[in-house]
């Protein structure tokens, strides 16, 4: 091993060397911390020694060995070079102090007959020295036995009048066990001692260059490397072969300067390397200086966590900051340092420190924060005071947002109360954390917190927010029990009404069709209902009442509202809700800008916050935002990230609108297979009795429609309807289900039934200029002759691009541009056309994509018009194609594939060519460009009426399946 900053300890030893070579012999104790490089020092002057003709001798003690007798004499005198009868004499004397030395009673150390066997042993190694010069090194002679020891000594008084060196190398770290000798040593007139220390900086450059680090593309810096191994060799070379395999191929550091060094695996073999070769004191200092962590650290509280005296501790203390483990402060010079420390520790001798430390720690008056973490890692502490500090310090962890430290610190709470009540506040103070993370996770305690709420056990806060969590699971009649359990066991301790008294206003806008009696009634005579309690009641109420005004409508008041409570409504695991809602009203009144500049703000905090579930939440409304917008790729990433932050089975009923939004966006993309797979992950069927559901719905029949499933749309769409009209929350700004429902009587060819529908929405939407209006012309357009449809055509495109409705729009300016075209006006429609194909693009929809008009309607198309003629609205072929050769006549004439055709309407490649030789032979066409003019979607009403009920039959199969 090469040597580094020693040059003038060598050139001491060597002066000294040849001092013993002319007859003046002498003794040189080299001490000082553990691995600063004494054993090296030894090693590399031992060698120039053997290689100048000297008898090298060398022994090393070991602590293991040290009630070995003669141990390191047996060493020394192996390596002599006897001849056969010194070497039987020496044996037997061996043999002779050792029986003695092990036979002798406790206290004795060195009975007579030993002693006057010891100068016997020592005289063959001092007759050598009249041959040659003789180096004795004795490494590590604080851990000899006193049987040698006295050797050595009986030695040294004999070696400034030959030609003999004793070396010794000593841990100045150890407590004084060998005082005797360090004293009868020093005495000696030839005596010298040399005191190693930590490597200056110029040490720690030399073991760089040696190490080959000038040809790393990066490397540590020198004063890095110095601050961190404190200069010590072996931590320094530790560092250095971590940087080989990390620093050296990482990136510069800050400023483009070296990369600083990262403690790894052989740094920390190099600690526990340190702590192994230290004495137990210094040990043992360690070990508990770790435990206490560095914001603990003092020489005080070490002592009384480890029951030692200070003058002890501080001796270990001194011990660690020489070895180069602490830094002037007392502290580990990186976290690494205590990571190393703390591992080397055995558990079960590592939980009882910890249970001392929380022990000392609270004594002394630290902060709960401080306490815990002794508390969660040690052994059951079963003092009154530990209980509640873990739930003072969950609690301030879970205000801090951290949910992991309050998680701990419940947990261990949990599992060391004995109270059966508190026990239930634990529990729910568990499900309250967990819930931020994975409501999934903390579900496991519903069960009994529901069977305590029923049984009036459960507190004012811990009933409400349970109702919350059985109403995210679908278990709507579960909580409305507890709320009438609730309200049955009237006032709290202090008199006032408790604050579950009044949670119908959860099931009143999360679960719109819940009786407004159904919630908690009072315990008094009259049945009054009690007022809410605390602010976050209050949002509650808010929201409630703003979600149950939007069917009345009121837009100016509407948005007012919600923005008050975006304002006035800090984001907690209460308020979460009510604030998407404010979100989703503004959605809902037009103001999408509005919107996701809030929704924005929210996510920014929810992410600072480290809150999954608030964030998921968040993107799921953002998502709407981004489809309200037209955004298509980015709606579906953001709720495609919303489902990857929550697991599945976590997300409850709420998981119906990021799903919604999925299927909406890749159907409108065209990518019917992938929307497919979303809607064949499995939706809770309470999620239906939601908001959250009728988007669902509406998304799946969106979703049937563009893949030639008109009854099975029509089915959903209608549930749409039926839900929201029994509700009494018939919102279409929401879901406009008849806009919808008459989009697939249109796919099935029956324009009287969606023109009424169409008219009727039209009529609840009023003279205003909302996109619901725009959208619904657009569909009524397609009721009516070509002749009639471009007025109301012009005036959908109009509303939907003032009020922003991008995709909408382009819908709608594809249908304007057909109308044109099947009115002869064939410029108008290209430059419409290209119009529609441009806006559809900005929406995120690929050219390869099936129009926009054709993902909002059937596979047929959203309206029948290229067959009807302009005046009369007669058919102008009789011709009667099947619906399926309707559906891939359509589709061809539209200008897609064969093999777009099959994968639209999960038919084969040779059925549609099948499908297209009969439409082409009955309609007397020869290529795909004559059947725009000749295409006769309206078949005659007995013959369409046939198919429709063949295909009703069919399809509710198929839904049944499903």
């Amino acid at each position: 091993m090469d040597l580094v900053d020693r040059g003038e300890e060598l050139s001491l030893m060597e002066d000294m060397l040849t001092a013993g070579a002319a007859g003046r012999g002498g003794v040189l104790l080299v001490s000082g911390p553990v691995a600063v490089g004494k054993t090296a020092l030894l090693r590399a002057f031992g060698e120039r020694a053997a290689a100048a003709g000297a008898l090298l001798l060398q022994a090393t003690a070991s602590g293991a060995e040290q009630e070995l007798p003669l141990g390191v004499m047996g060493q020394l005198l192996l390596r002599a070079e006897l001849r056969v009868e010194e070497a039987r004499r020496v044996t037997r004397l061996l043999d002779l102090v050792t029986a003695r030395a092990v036979s002798a009673p406790a206290g004795v150390t060195a009975p007579p007959a030993v002693g006057n066997a010891l100068p016997q042993l020592c005289r063959p190694l001092l007759e050598k020295m009249r041959e040659r010069l003789v180096l004795i090194s004795v490494d590590d002679v604080h851990h000899a036995d006193p049987h040698s020891l006295e050797c050595v000594l009986h030695i040294a008084r004999r070696a400034d009048s030959g030609r003999i060196l004793l070396l010794l190398g000593e841990n100045s770290a150890f407590p004084s066990g060998n005082t005797r000798l360090r004293v009868e040593l020093l005495r000696l007139p030839r005596c010298r001692e040399i005191r190693l220390g930590p490597l200056g900086r110029h040490g720690v450059a030399a073991l760089m260059s040696a190490s080959g680090a000038a040809g790393w593309r990066t490397r540590p810096s020198v004063a890095e490397l110095h601050r961190l191994g404190g200069g010590n060799p072996l931590l320094t070379r530790a560092l250095i072969e971590d940087c080989r395999f990390t620093g050296a191929a990482g990136e510069p550091g800050p400023g483009g300067g070296p990369a600083g060094p990262v403690p790894g695996r052989a740094f920390e073999g190099a600690v526990a390397t340190l702590l192994y070769r230290g004495d137990r004191q210094t040990r043992d200092a360690a070990w508990a200086l770790a435990v206490l962590g560095p914001r603990e650290a003092g020489v005080e509280l070490t002592a009384e966590v480890l029951g030692r005296g200070r003058d002890s501790v501080r001796r270990g203390l001194g011990a660690l900051h020489e070895a180069g483990l602490l830094d002037g402060a007392g502290r580990f010079r990186h976290d690494a340092c205590r990571a190393a420390v703390l591992a080397g520790i055995e558990p079960v001798h590592r939980a009882g420190l910890e249970a001392r430390a929380a022990r000392v720690l609270h004594e002394h008056g630290a902060a709960a924060t401080a306490v815990v973490p002794h508390l969660i890692a040690g052994e059951p502490v079963e003092d009154p005071w530990a209980l509640p500090t873990l739930l003072e310090a969950a609690e301030r962890a879970l205000a801090g947002d951290e949910v992991e430290a309050a998680l701990s610190c419940l947990r261990a709470a949990r599992d060391s109360c004995a109270d059966g009540r508190l026990a239930l506040t634990i529990r729910a103070a568990l499900t309250r954390a967990g819930w931020r993370v994975n409501p999934a996770s903390a579900a496991r305690y519903l069960p009994e917190l529901t069977a305590a709420a029923l049984d009036g056990r459960l507190g004012p806060r811990e009933t409400d927010e349970l109702v919350g969590h059985l109403l995210w699971f679908g278990r709507l009649n579960t909580a409305l029990r507890v709320t009438r359990a609730a309200g049955r066991s009237g006032a709290d301790h202090s008199g006032g009404p408790r604050g579950a008294g009044d949670l119908r206003c959860w099931p009143a806008y999360g679960y719109p069709g819940t009786p407004e009696g159904a919630g908690t009634r009072s315990g008094g005579a009259g049945g009054t209902r009690p007022r809410p309690v605390g602010p976050a009641h209050g949002t509650h109420h808010r929201a409630a009442t703003l979600m149950r005004s939007l069917p009345r409508g009121g837009g100016a008041d509407v948005v007012a509202r919600a923005e008050q409570i975006l304002q006035g409504t800090r984001l907690s695991d209460s308020t979460v809700p009510d604030l998407v809602t404010a979100v989703n009203a503004l959605i809902l009144t037009d103001r999408p800008d509005r919107a996701s500049s809030w929704c924005q703000d929210l996510l920014r905090e929810a992410a600072e916050r480290r809150a999954p579930l608030w964030r998921a939440l968040l993107l799921s409304a953002s998502a709407r935002i981004d489809l309200r917008l037209g955004r298509l790729p980015e709606a579906e990433e953001a709720a495609g990230a919303a489902l990857g932050l929550v697991p599945p089975e976590g997300w409850g009923v709420a998981v119906a609108a990021p799903a919604a939004t999925v299927v909406y966006a890749r159907t409108a993309m065209g990518r019917l297979d992938e929307a497919a797979a979303q809607l064949a992950v499995p939706v809770p069927e309470a999620a239906f009795r939601t908001i959250d559901g009728l988007l669902y719905l509406r998304a799946r029949g969106l979703h049937h429609l563009a893949a030639g499933r008109p009854y099975a749309a029509l089915d959903d769409f209608r549930r749409c309807g039926r839900s929201m009209t029994r509700w009494d929350f018939d919102l279409p700004a929401l879901v406009p289900w008849r806009t919808d429902a008459a989009r697939a009587h249109l796919a099935l060819g029956d324009t009287g039934r969606a023109r009424a529908l169409a008219e009727e929405q039209l009529a609840l939407a009023g003279a205003g200029r909302g996109g619901t209006r725009g959208v619904t012309l657009c569909v009524l357009a397609g009721a009516l002759g070509p002749r009639h449809r471009p007025p109301l055509l012009a005036e959908a495109v109009d509303l939907l691009r003032e009020r922003g409705h991008r995709l909408e729009l382009a819908r709608a300016v594809e249908e304007l541009a057909r109308a044109h075209r099947e009115l002869g006006e064939h410029g108008r429609a290209r430059t419409l056309a290209r119009k529609a194909q441009q806006l559809a693009r900005e929406c995120g929809v690929p050219a390869t994509a099936p129009a926009p008009c054709a993902v909002a309607g059937a596979a047929g198309g959203a309206t029948p018009g290229p067959g009807r003629h302009p005046r009369s609205g007669q058919t102008r072929h009789r011709v009667r194609l099947s619906e399926a050769e309707l559906r891939v006549a359509t589709l061809a004439a539209r200008g897609h594939t064969n093999r777009q055709i099959a994968d639209r309407l999960f038919i084969t490649v040779s059925t549609v060519e099948q499908h297209l030789t009969r439409a082409y032979r009955k309609l007397q066409v020869r290529r795909r460009a004559e059947l725009a003019a000749k295409l006769d979607p309206a078949a005659p009403a007995d013959h369409r009426e046939k198919h429709r009920e063949e295909r009703r039959g069919s399809t509710r199969d198929r839904l049944h399946t499903v």
